[in-house]
């Protein structure tokens, strides 16, 4: 990964590193760390889902209540 990286620069040196980048490199040990990705990569997605669906919004979109 550090080489597809170093790779990339190369080949687009004026590109913008993105967070992604910076992920991709732990890929390995996140899989040590944790197994299998598809039991564990969506937990933050899912955990904001589930917030959002507890806010009350009284079936009114794009309104705040006071």
């Amino acid at each position: 990964m550090v080489e597809y990286l170093n790779i990339l620069k190369d080949l687009y040196p004026n590109m913008a590193w993105r967070p992604n980048h910076h992920a991709s490199l732990h890929i390995g040990s996140f899989l040590l760390l944790f197994g299998l990705m598809h039991g564990w990569w969506m937990f933050v997605f899912e955990r904001m889902i589930g917030l959002l669906q507890k806010t009350n919004t009284n079936f009114k979109l794009g309104e705040l209540s006071l």
